[in-house]
């Protein structure tokens, strides 16, 4: 996966895993590490419930006790960051349950 290159919808948003960069049209948005990591995995998994659990298991070290806020946080910066350019309601919580990637 090292040079793939995968475009979804419609090549609004591409993503360049050899370097880490989210492509929205012609602007390039670099995220950190974990904020990419998680992005990647709502964006493969677009319209269905994501659970809080999935995604600190998939996304997160699954042996070590995170913070009960750290997906909460990652989640409010990846909405800051792309809700600019792909509007504030792309990741939509679910309520008590966790989150929904929605184009």
């Amino acid at each position: 996966m090292a040079d793939e290159i995968m475009s979804l919808y419609s090549g609004k948003i591409r993503l360049n895993f050899s370097s880490r960069k989210v492509f929205i049209g012609r602007t390039t948005v670099v995220l950190r590490n974990k904020l990419f990591e998680l992005f990647v995995y709502m964006v493969r998994n677009p319209g269905r419930i994501i659970t809080r659990t999935q995604l600190l298991e998939e996304v997160w070290d699954r042996n070590i006790c995170w913070p009960t806020n750290t997906l909460d946080v990652h989640v409010a910066v990846l909405r800051k960051t792309l809700g600019k350019r792909l509007g504030n309601e792309i990741i939509r919580t679910v309520h008590c349950i966790g989150y929904i990637f929605e184009m």
